[in-house]
């Protein structure tokens, strides 16, 4: 991924605070038939234990029936894609714009792309701590929480006879958040008022990120 500097991110823990809030990964893995994709939501998990993790590792699952895990090719890298929906800025957002008219559209965006090998887990204790994990750090939205033992026991061990486990290691890790780093303090803030008027979630969202990447 072509990373301009200015919006290069190597905080470890700004990356996996981010991939936390953006689960949904897009997972690439190369096959004889050429490249193939999938979307699968991911969470992050280092065992202090394992001296081999020195960033952790993702963990998610598939179900049975999808042939990615199948068809990719034996000791390939894969990568995994983490973005969020980003948001469009216009330039008319800028007050130097009013003066000089050289400033053009753009998109503000976080991505993060990570390399990995992966190992497929397919007993029933380490599936269900995949989906006990998961489940849990996305059901914090609710006040009474859904967990595994909500269901029958019975239900669950046939749900997990039709996926299968898998962890994937952080090789190496690239992370770019272009939140209007490249602008002076004024078009910042011209972003960020053009945002708020937009009376939107995605661009109330998008406001807060640019506050906060640039404040200080």
């Amino acid at each position: 991924m072509h990373i301009p500097t200015v919006f290069a991110e190597d905080n470890f823990d700004n990356i996996i605070k981010f991939i936390a809030v953006n689960p949904l990964a897009t997972l690439i893995a190369q096959t004889n038939d050429g490249m193939e994709a999938c979307h699968i939501p991911l969470f992050w998990y280092k065992d202090d234990a394992n001296i081999n993790s020195q960033y952790g590792y993702l963990y998610g699952h598939f179900g049975r029936k999808n042939p990615i895990y199948q068809q990719a090719l034996a000791d390939s890298s894969w990568l995994i894609i983490f973005q969020d929906s980003g948001h469009y800025i216009s330039p008319n957002w800028y007050p130097s714009k009013a003066k000089t008219h050289k400033e053009v559209p753009t998109w503000n965006y976080q991505s993060v792309h990570i390399q990995s090998k992966i190992e497929l887990l397919e007993d029933t204790d380490t599936l269900k701590w995949i989906l006990a994990t998961m489940t849990a750090q996305q059901e914090v939205i609710n006040n009474n929480p859904w967990s595994l033992d909500d269901a029958p026991a019975a239900y669950i061990d046939a749900m997990c006879r039709g996926i299968i486990g898998f962890r994937l290691s952080i090789d190496s890790i690239q992370a770019q958040f272009k939140l209007s780093q490249n602008k002076t303090v004024e078009n910042i803030t011209g972003v960020i008022n053009g945002l708020e008027h937009l009376h939107t979630n995605d661009a109330k969202e998008m406001a807060v990120k640019v506050t906060n990447q640039n404040e200080g």
